[in-house]
């Protein structure tokens, strides 16, 4: 037969199962906080995530669709270029912040259910066209340059207005580059990156337009120099854009904006240019010719008796402002990770 417990052993007995439930349960209750604690862990990393994402995907798009001058200016508040709202209580944007007169800082900014925005920011370089033309020193610039006698070579007005072309005498730019009394009317090539390689890749060796390397412009022209030195498509009498030519070219016709040549241009007798002209070998002007703008040569740069060259920073600009396909953000290799930081430095 069993003898029963005393009372005490059975109380005894009773609070040691007592303090084992509650130690069991205290375990239970710290598993389920760190389940808890592991689960809101993973939403947010989520919602991190998600917001990279988002931001990394806001500043690829803006780059991809921006098209025109950016309206952010130096030194101030950063401009909202896109902005939607996805699903319930998210939101992302892409903003412009201009650090540079031609780099920005666009910033993507993503966030959901009200959440600290995560940000993405890339550096990219924008052509401004009076940082562009401000780097020229001269109407005139090549390896070599020949002025024969019985040419016209005017520097007189070369921040004033001409017909159809405002004057930009007030840009301090372009003041301090032609500004000065007796402009410069021939001058050295400016050392590379403004001309050249310099340490790029091989599709800088004989020109560049800023980041614009002879490939890509070849590939953003928006009208051709044909090889009897016509313009197509033809444009009498209005701007064509970035105008790009190859080889041993001429210009038999009259015509306005970017003209670049990868290879020697001439510019024959009864033909004009009006804008920016830039050549990779040599630039012949002939006599009863007539150019306005600045010019810039790799090799010789000749202005023949009886041509005619009127200096003008001015016409310059309105080429490049006319140069549609070259008005977008490039972005610089690599990128940068902007933290929870307002991108104007505490303002929107």
């Amino acid at each position: 037969m069993m003898r029963a417990m005393p009372d005490d052993r059975r109380g005894f007995a009773l609070v040691l199962a007592l303090l084992a439930l509650m130690v069991l349960a205290g375990i239970a209750s710290a598993a389920l906080a760190a389940s808890l604690g592991q689960l809101r862990a993973a939403g947010r990393a989520g919602r991190v995530l998600d917001g990279e994402t988002g931001a990394a995907a806001s500043v690829e798009e803006a780059i991809d669709m921006m098209r025109g001058r950016p309206a952010s200016v130096v030194g101030g508040p950063p401009v909202e270029i896109l902005g939607d709202t996805i699903g319930s209580g998210a939101m992302r944007r892409a903003l412009d912040l201009r650090v540079a007169p031609e780099f920005h800082l666009l910033v993507g900014e993503a966030s959901r259910g009200g959440g600290v925005p995560v940000r993405h920011a890339r550096v990219v370089w924008w052509l401004d066209p009076e940082t562009r033309v401000g780097g020229h020193q001269a109407v005139l610039e090549a390896a070599v340059v020949a002025v024969a006698p019985g040419s016209r070579v005017r520097t007189d007005l070369i921040l004033s207005e001409r017909p159809g072309i405002p004057g930009c005498g007030d840009s301090p730019a372009l003041a301090r580059s032609f500004g000065r009394p007796g402009s410069i009317v021939s001058g050295t090539l400016p050392e590379p990156p403004e001309w050249g390689a310099g340490s790029d890749p091989p599709d800088f060796d004989r020109l560049r337009l800023g980041r614009f390397g002879a490939r890509m412009l070849d590939g953003l022209a928006e009208a051709r120099l044909s090889g009897d030195g016509r313009l197509v498509p033809a444009c009498p009498g209005c701007w064509s854009g970035l105008v790009f030519g190859s080889g041993a070219s001429q210009l038999s016709e009259q015509g306005a904006g970017v003209l670049v040549v990868d290879g020697d241009l001439t510019v024959d007798a009864g033909s004009s240019w009006i804008g920016l002209v830039l050549v990779a070998g040599d630039l012949d002007i002939a006599g009863g010719s007539r150019v306005t703008g600045l010019f810039r040569a790799g090799g010789t740069l000749t202005v023949a008796s009886g041509a005619e060259v009127d200096g003008s920073a001015c016409a310059a600009i309105e080429a490049l402002n006319g140069a549609a396909s070259l008005a977008r953000p490039l972005p610089v290799p690599g990128r940068v990770s902007a933290g929870p930081v307002s991108p104007a430095g505490g303002s929107d």
